[in-house]
């Protein structure tokens, strides 16, 4: 009689442990995701993640990928041009000579220098400028090009 009271002695304990170890598992592996979930999104950035990154200086014209250098109405002026086809979906591009970069990053202010002649820093990666967010875009009165 002693034995089968053993037995489920031994079987409670061993339901016990087992249960508490994967109650306390699905605990912290919910803890370690809501602490993932709650850290700041990390942007992309090879200007800040990357110290080694080479930043070029480039100058052109604050354009967009619709209309590129030549702008489709000649009612508007280029800058007005810009806005309105950036307003409508195109992406914001730097022209300079007979190249076309597309520019990312922050774009914060390129609606003021749309259609302008610019300075700005970024790091060229194939046809796009990823854009310095420390370098803010100056009007460039020199007719040098990248």
């Amino acid at each position: 009689m002693n034995q089968p009271s053993w037995i489920r002695l031994l079987t409670f304990f061993t339901m016990t442990t087992l249960g508490s170890s994967l109650l306390l598992g699905a605990v912290l592996a919910s803890v370690t995701v809501a602490l993932a979930g709650s850290e700041s999104p990390q942007v992309s950035d090879p200007l800040q993640s990357e110290p080694d990154v080479p930043r070029q200086s480039f100058s052109g014209v604050i354009t967009d990928s619709q209309c590129g250098p030549r702008h489709k109405s000649s009612a508007e002026g280029a800058a007005d041009c810009v806005r309105s086809c950036v307003r409508g979906g195109s992406r914001f591009i730097l022209v300079s000579g007979e190249k076309s970069y597309k520019l990312d990053g922050n774009l914060t202010g390129l609606s003021e220098v749309a259609g302008q002649r610019v300075r700005l820093v970024g790091v060229l990666n194939k046809d796009t400028i990823q854009i310095n967010p420390a370098s803010p875009l100056a009007a460039d009165r020199s007719a040098e090009t990248p």
